[in-house]
């Protein structure tokens, strides 16, 4: 493949990956290699080998002489997904909680945290769901990038589309956005006046609900599900 090719294999990739996360396509929705070579103006190779990387991504499946699709939600993928991304940031915030800020840094750091809580009030009046899921990936973003972990919060990102898929999915049921809002303010509150415990129990609070979301989200919107989440839902198992 050559220097061009790479380069826009992986424009290609990041443009695929950011309509599939928004839900500009749905799960099961087909995609033609030939319509977005002609849609996105480059060659068949870059969409052949974007495509690839997605699927490694468990963000479409490709059958081969058939064609490709955009992944069905699978509830053990999200929850694998989510487990990774709770395990890391939850240590994370351990190191963030305890890293030695000076007193300007320390105004700054919460200044930014209140600017990205306005910018989620704003989002959330006037129902942008795209806009709040970026503040609400941004919030998160600052712990990491306060104590130098960006790459591994690059890491963490790259391995949670489904995850991604599914936040912006509760999005769209009624108060979801309202209730991750407050669950932000009240974090900022407790890093703010220093109360360390209170912070990462309302993280693993803000964490802990993913099963129940699921739950609630195959009943709204079967149609995204596998088949194998719906049974586990009749069945009464998460797991």
């Amino acid at each position: 493949m050559s220097k061009y090719e790479k380069q826009a294999s992986s424009w290609v990739y990041n443009e695929l990956r950011q309509r599939i996360e928004q839900l500009v396509y749905d799960p099961g929705q087909e995609l033609q290699l030939v319509h977005l070579s002609q849609e996105l103006g480059v060659s068949r190779s870059p969409v052949r080998d974007a495509l690839l990387r997605l699927e490694r991504d468990r963000l479409v499946d490709i059958f081969p002489q058939k064609g490709t699709r955009v992944s069905y939600l699978d509830s053990a993928v999200v929850l694998q997904e989510r487990f990774l991304r709770q395990t890391i940031e939850e240590k994370i915030f351990d190191v963030f909680l305890d890293y030695s800020l000076s007193e300007k840094e320390r105004l700054v750091l919460i200044s930014n945290f209140k600017a990205n809580l306005l910018s989620q009030e704003t989002s959330m009046r006037t129902g942008d769901l795209i806009s709040f899921m970026h503040y609400d990936i941004e919030f998160h973003k600052l712990f990491y990038e306060t104590v130098g972990y960006e790459r591994i919060y690059k890491v963490v990102q790259a391995h949670t589309g489904n995850e991604h898929r599914i936040r912006l999915l509760n999005m769209k049921v009624e108060n979801a956005m309202a209730g991750v809002y407050e669950e932000h303010m009240n974090m900022v509150a407790a890093i703010e006046s220093g109360r360390k415990e209170e912070a990462r129990n309302l993280l693993a609070q803000h964490f802990g609900q993913l099963a129940g979301q699921i739950r609630g989200l195959v009943l709204v919107f079967p149609s995204y599900f596998t088949k194998k989440s719906k049974k586990i839902l009749e069945e009464g198992n998460e797991t």
